[in-house]
């Protein structure tokens, strides 16, 4: 059972949302509004088909409340039963709360429409996958992360302390907000180990998440370039 996507010719723009395909090598370019500018570069060798998409989703899985991710891209070469992959989206800035909340559910959803559309179809024909999930980023601001962990930690333990001191109202109050705010603290931590955790298909899933940051080449530009190959 092989994988299809639509065709990409050489020299032709690559269709959104949708998974292309191409078998020699080439660069893509992938452009943000915010002057964020990606290379995909893949190398490929013989017997290797190589596949691009831009907010990639499952068409069977509805626009509303799907979160996508900037840059999905992937090498199966079927006569060595290895697919390579690699999952990144290009943020301005990595720092704050709902940013990192947010690419969070983006790495998941992304994670879960490549492995069901593609990942399960290419383990039953006996082709194994690894690959990477990533930001890329002109800042990933360790220090101000640090600092929104340390007091959501703070307040997280004078609300327990307040807990056990005040009336069954205050109780209930702080039950209700204690839960998310456990969750964002040790969504922080994990980010600060540059791991991610989360569920699919009914499992518990973890990865190390990769960053790579962009430099300014002029005009208020940011660039990088990502490379797909096997030796990687």
């Amino acid at each position: 059972m092989h994988i299809q996507g639509r065709k990409l010719k050489q020299g032709k723009e690559p269709q959104k949302g949708v998974l292309n395909e191409f078998t020699d090598g080439r660069v893509i370019t992938f452009v943000e509004s915010t002057k964020d500018v990606v290379d995909v570069e893949y190398q490929l060798q013989e017997n290797e088909k190589g596949y691009f998409a831009e907010e990639y989703r499952q068409n069977t899985v509805a626009k509303e409340d799907a979160k996508v991710i900037d840059i999905t891209a992937f090498i199966i070469n079927e006569e060595a039963g290895m697919c390579r992959w690699w999952l990144y989206d290009v943020k301005k800035d990595v720092g704050g709360q709902d940013v990192i909340s947010h690419l969070c559910e983006q790495w998941q959803d992304a994670y879960l429409y490549l492995e069901n559309s593609v990942l399960n179809i290419l383990l039953n024909s006996s082709i194994e996958s690894k690959g990477n999930l990533g930001v890329i980023t002109r800042n990933f601001d360790t220090d101000r992360i640090q600092a929104e962990f340390e007091k959501l930690n703070e307040t997280i333990k004078e609300m327990e302390l307040d807990a056990k001191q005040t009336v069954i109202l205050a109780k209930r109050k702080a039950g209700v907000q204690l839960p998310a705010l456990r969750l964002m603290r040790d969504l922080l931590k994990d980010i600060l180990n540059k791991r991610v955790r989360f569920r699919c298909s009914g499992r518990n899933l973890e990865f190390e998440f990769d960053v790579k940051i962009s430099k300014e080449r002029g005009d208020g530009e940011y660039y990088y370039r990502l490379l797909c190959n096997h030796a990687l």
